[in-house]
């Protein structure tokens, strides 16, 4: 579509733009410094397992992903193409849905960059609580919006330097516990192996959420209208970036996993840090263990970046198409930034973030909104793996290959229904109450989006 068309600045992103945006959506540190200690907790040493594991299953999803983008780059991504290869209902549900999925990435990072904020108070030695956590969270929404409401270059350029800085510190420190590992004669294979997790392949599906929260690597793909050659520069860059960032979660989870025994990672993970990274950081490199904390926040204003402008894009596309309100579909004209969308995701995630952690406890928000994010992301890609088959067959059929359109969509799809039915339903049961409550909002929010697409239906037959 053309930028009179749509009103996003055309071809303002390359690969490399593209890519540093998909890796801070990962956020290489700020995964490891968020979801360690709690996957250590589940899961035991085996973390390096759990996160091959979710990358084996997340890579033909976004493979599908690529596919497609290939063939219709679209802001609604993954909506604009269940809409077109799975029918007009279907694909409005599926699209609200995902705008959902990518509305929840939006609620972590600044959970986790609340808590940082704190430790740093604390090394100052002011006071610090669940008012200045407060602060954090609002500092780093006030942020991202300054960043975001700018436009896409400028959005892309903050992601790229937040992401060399937390690749320069994070790698260093692995490097450090590796090292260490290697003199005290420690090292070993126990991460990347189940053999050693702790409540066997239970353990490892109930940590499995956290590593597919780690792993999710689409949000470039409702920038595709922004993006030159969109076709190529896309699909490329989440392969690229999900393969080299997935490697690296699988020697970095490891090599922290062997800085220390997990008992004592889960004991640091239950005292008053953001992240039991920081004081294993304190034993090797003393008072440079400030650059952990440090990092922990840049790090969390970078993800936020590409979490944002990916749920705002998504809802600025049903906006055009009037499938939500189509003030959604409001473009500044200075910054081609969809303005009436952002409003909505940083309101939504202030919403959805503060009452819960005031009521339950910010630890306990990351696990809850973790429960729900599980069934989004399982059907986001499930939806994609199914419109890579429908789409290649009713459209492209000269173009249908039985590896990329068959048999890695089946792959990918059979690995979310896993997901889906282990997690989602079993899983989520066995918790209690908490897992429950989560259950719940699923099926709640389910029944809403389909009531709505009713709705909608009925109203495009009356006119």
């Amino acid at each position: 579509m053309s930028d009179t068309q749509t009103g996003l600045r055309a071809n303002a992103l390359g690969l490399l733009a593209t890519s540093a945006l998909t890796a801070a959506y990962m956020a290489p540190a700020l995964s490891i410094y968020a979801l360690f200690g709690a996957m250590t907790s589940q899961v035991g040493v085996s973390v390096g397992f759990v996160m091959l594991l979710g990358m084996l299953m997340t890579l033909p999803s976004i493979v599908s992903f690529g596919m497609l983008a290939k063939e219709m780059p679209s802001a609604g991504g993954v909506y604009a193409w269940a809409r077109r290869a799975l029918g007009e209902s279907l694909g409005l549900w599926v699209g609200l849905a995902t705008a959902s999925y990518y509305t929840l990435t939006v609620i972590f990072p600044p959970i986790v960059f609340g808590q940082f904020f704190n430790e740093v108070l604390k090394v100052l030695g002011l006071r610090a609580g669940v008012g200045t956590w407060l602060l954090g969270v609002v500092l780093a929404l006030g942020l991202t919006a300054y960043v975001t409401y700018r436009g896409i270059v400028v959005s892309s350029r903050m992601a790229f330097a937040m992401l060399m800085t937390e690749l320069a510190v994070v790698v260093a420190l692995a490097a450090t516990f590796l090292g260490a590992a290697v003199a005290n004669h420690t090292i070993s294979w126990a991460p990347i192996s189940p053999a050693h997790a702790h409540g066997g392949w239970s353990s490892i599906f109930l940590a499995l959420p956290l590593a597919l929260l780690a792993m999710v690597c689409d949000a470039v793909t409702p920038a595709s209208e922004e993006t030159r050659d969109a076709r190529r520069t896309i699909p490329l860059a989440m392969v690229m970036t999900c393969v080299m960032v997935g490697v690296w979660y699988v020697v970095g989870f490891s090599a922290f996993a062997m800085a220390t025994t997990p008992e004592e990672i889960v004991s640091l993970s239950q005292q008053a840090f953001a992240t039991p990274i920081t004081p294993l950081a304190e034993r090797y490199w003393g008072s440079f263990k400030l650059l952990v904390t440090v990092t922990g926040m840049t790090a969390s204003v970078g993800a936020l970046v590409p979490c944002s402008t990916a749920a705002s894009r998504v809802l600025f596309a049903m906006g055009r198409d009037g499938t939500l309100p189509r003030w959604l579909g409001y473009v500044h004209p200075r910054t081609s930034a969809p303005w009436h969308a952002l409003h909505v995701v940083f309101v939504v995630t202030g919403l959805a973030i503060i009452p819960l952690a005031l009521r339950i406890g910010v630890p306990q928000t990351i696990g809850w909104w973790g429960n729900c994010f599980a069934w989004f992301i399982a059907v986001v890609y499930i939806a994609a793996n199914c419109s890579n088959v429908a789409f290649y067959l009713r459209y492209r059929r000269e173009r249908f290959h039985l590896v990329w359109n068959l048999v890695v969509p089946v792959l990918g799809a059979g690995a979310q229904c896993i997901v889906l039915w282990q997690i989602v339903v079993v899983e989520l049961w066995n918790a209690g109450w908490f897992g429950r409550s989560s259950q719940l909002f699923i099926v709640l929010m389910a029944l809403a989006t389909a009531i709505y697409v009713y709705q909608v239906g009925g109203r495009s037959a009356r006119g």
